[in-house]
């Protein structure tokens, strides 16, 4: 569970995301988007990328046409990278963002 003050931090970056189009979520150094080559995605995801929500969590996130999803916000900011795995019988919490 996220304390108050990185849950507001988290909100911020929420709400920032959903202001943002595609290219400039790739290229603002500020989410620190990348791709995850370490895990493996779950079939019908192409690619999981990590993007950071606060100054030490990283979300596990995936791109599906115009939204965002989001599984899992990490504790541990190296967990992103494959310590855990994203299956579809997991109980990850799922954000969808939109872009207009």
């Amino acid at each position: 569970m996220l304390q108050k003050p990185e849950r507001h931090s988290a909100l911020d970056t929420l709400n920032k995301l959903r202001q943002m189009t595609w290219t400039q979520v790739y290229r603002y150094n500020g989410l620190k988007w990348e791709k995850i080559i370490s895990v493996k995605p779950p079939k019908g995801i192409e690619a999981l990328y990590s993007l950071r929500i606060t100054q030490s969590r990283r979300a596990t996130a995936y791109r599906e046409r115009d939204f965002i999803r989001l599984l899992t916000i990490a504790s541990d900011h190296d967990a992103t990278y494959g310590q855990t795995s994203v299956s579809k019988n997991s109980n990850n919490v799922i954000i969808n963002l939109w872009w207009c």
